[in-house]
């Protein structure tokens, strides 16, 4: 009977896999007026830098290759940047060595077992790292336990609620590749509403199982090397050989507000940004503004203010710690 391995992997190891790839390459970063993504990172540069403008120590977790700790480094006193990925890591020292800032370091770090003392930092930012980690209460109490009472969190993630409504597949998607020596793989992405969660399945098609020897037959799949498909994980699952998959969890407003206050986080506050881009492209704008890009993505940040968060791409959380629940500790020892 055949067997078949299925594994699950951690997020940092799909990060150490694509370091040295695409926009995680040991290139310094070129901004280009095309790229809507560079538009996004760009204003999320800015939105970092009026957060912690003049913070004495700041610890950026998750800064995969040094973002956004190289751009904040004029100012603040010092900032840290730790990832879980080695390779991340290791791209990232090299970024800080060309631009020479001396108040900035990068090393190997787990967000769930910080090695900070108690209230080490004032100011932590995580840039689209809070939903790679795998115990997100755990780290938030982390990230409490080494920030001073009177700190700051500052995060961004994607939008659950923008991609859902303006991804054309949102239940699943299926695709055969046809790579080297005849080997199939598949790829299915499947997204569920409640929790909002996102499972990304690999898989390795047996070339002898039924559907294997169906494709390899397939003219149009041998001459083109990939095909969509309708079926999904449980119905290719019978002609696998092997299984990775990686489960992330997804915020809307609501609910990453809500994790952050239940963990012991106050003043929360959530903002909407990512839509200068598109509102240039509407206008066929993008190429005029090109020389502009730092200024308009600065104004998004003003205009942000006023977006209602449900309907933007990003979101762009702030808060402290409580230190409410801490003082009730304190004294309820105290009376002890």
């Amino acid at each position: 009977m055949r067997s078949l391995l299925i594994r699950k992997v951690e997020q940092w190891e799909i990060y150490d896999r694509m370091s040295g790839h695409g926009i995680y390459a040991d290139t310094d970063k070129k901004f280009l007026p095309t790229e809507r993504y560079d538009w996004t990172l760009l204003t999320e540069i800015e939105l970092f830098k009026n957060a912690v403008k003049g913070c004495k120590r700041v610890l950026d977790i998750g800064c995969g290759t040094g973002h956004p700790s190289l751009y904040l480094t004029k100012d603040v006193g010092s900032i840290i940047g730790i990832d879980k990925s080695e390779k991340m890591i290791e791209i990232a020292k090299n970024k800080l060595s060309r631009s020479g800032a001396v108040n900035t370091s990068f090393e190997v770090g787990d967000a769930e077992n910080l090695r900070f003392r108690k209230g080490s930092f004032d100011a932590i930012i995580l840039c689209g790292s809070l939903a790679t980690f795998s115990d997100q209460e755990k780290a938030l109490r982390e990230i409490k336990r080494v920030l001073k009472m009177n700190g700051k969190i500052t995060c961004i993630e994607l939008n659950w609620l923008y991609r859902s409504t303006h991804e054309r597949h949102f239940q699943g998607e299926g695709n055969f590749v046809l790579t080297q020596e005849d080997s199939i793989t598949y790829r299915y992405v499947c997204r569920s509403t409640y929790p909002h969660k996102e499972t990304d399945y690999r898989c390795i098609i047996s070339p002898k199982s039924v559907l294997g020897k169906k494709l390899l037959s397939n003219s149009q799949f041998r001459k083109r090397k990939t095909l969509t498909t309708e079926m999904d994980i449980e119905q290719v699952k019978p002609f696998c050989d092997e299984i990775e998959y990686d489960e992330q969890v997804q915020f809307d407003p609501q609910t990453i507000a809500r994790l952050f206050a239940e963990n012991g986080f106050t003043d929360i506050n959530v903002e909407g940004y990512g839509i200068v881009y598109d509102l240039l492209t509407n206008a066929d704008l993008v190429g005029e503004m090109a020389s502009r890009m730092k200024e308009v993505c600065k104004a998004e940040i003003n205009i942000s203010r006023f977006l209602d968060p449900t309907k933007t791409e990003m979101l762009f959380l702030t808060c402290n710690p409580d230190s409410t629940a801490s003082n009730e500790k304190s004294q309820e020892s105290k009376e002890l």
